[in-house]
């Protein structure tokens, strides 16, 4: 993508890449938890909440949300709203963890140029879709 500005000092982007070889790669978690609950037992932890998850798309040249999107067929820039509910049982004398992480379908991608169509850099997509619980004492 390349940034003109014009004599009104207005920015115009211009994408210059095409998206072609959508790969779905499958579901994915996410890196870092979005909600936790922690306590010691005998204590049943329960996580219920409302969390905001974003679609992303990453990629090693800049390319358009619009070009990313159009090839993949979702919006790469929209966020969701869900609700999760987990419970786990922390055992006596233990401290336990129960920790919440987005899930996303991820896809991958190449971008070429639109001047000579020649290959320019690659790119991942991710749409969330869920979450995935996971647990731990200490």
């Amino acid at each position: 993508m390349s940034h003109i500005t014009d004599d009104l000092g207005r920015v115009h982007e211009h994408n210059w890449c095409n998206i072609k070889n959508v790969k779905y790669v499958g579901v994915k978690q996410g890196k870092n938890a979005i909600a936790l609950v922690k306590g010691r037992g005998p204590i049943t932890l329960t996580l219920t909440n409302s969390e905001t998850v974003s679609n992303t798309r990453s990629a090693s040249i800049t390319v358009t949300a619009g070009s990313v999107s159009a090839a993949v067929g979702f919006d790469v820039t929209k966020s969701r709203t869900k609700s999760m509910a987990a419970s786990w049982a922390v055992p006596r004398g233990k401290t336990g963890t129960l920790k919440a992480y987005p899930l996303y379908k991820t896809y991958t991608f190449k971008a070429y140029s639109k001047l000579d169509g020649s290959y320019v850099g690659k790119g991942t997509a991710r749409q969330a879709i869920g979450y995935n619980y996971t647990h731990s004492t200490s």
